[in-house]
């Protein structure tokens, strides 16, 4: 994979790079997921955490997970564009938004979490790894 991965908003106020190779890529399907994004799961791509810089003007809004962590999510001040997360459990890993890489076809999902959340009509590919709820390793 060529580096830096770089991403951004839609209006373009806000972008990033990934200075290090991905450490796992998954779709999340939890609830707070699905009501974040409007969709019914978010593609997410994993990067360390010093990996991730960020430019531009973005804010955070908090919500308690389903594992009873605090997950902040990252988005545009201006556009509203769902970009990146942190957890309170983990700061080694970073969830990225990979709808917002600059080239999206990078992305490569090993998994599908929180299944227990999926709605009834999201097709999932039946050869990713599944997990009920929050996976323990990539």
């Amino acid at each position: 994979m060529k580096l830096p991965i770089t991403g951004g908003c839609l209006c373009g106020k806000v972008k990033y790079q990934i200075t290090r190779d991905p450490i796992g890529a998954g779709n999340c399907h939890c609830r707070t997921c699905q009501k974040a994004l409007g969709a019914a799961y978010l593609a997410v791509l994993f990067v360390p955490y010093k990996a991730l810089k960020i430019t531009g003007e973005y804010k955070e809004f908090a919500t308690l997970s389903a594992s009873g962590n605090t997950m902040h999510r990252g988005f545009c001040a201006e556009c509203g564009s769902a970009l990146f997360g942190r957890n309170s459990a983990n700061n080694e890993i970073r969830p990225v938004c990979a709808a917002t890489l600059d080239d999206p076809s990078i992305y490569q999902p090993n998994m599908d979490f929180w299944v227990s959340d999926a709605q009834p009509w999201d097709y999932m590919n039946p050869d990713l790894t599944k997990f009920e709820g929050n996976f323990l390793h990539f």
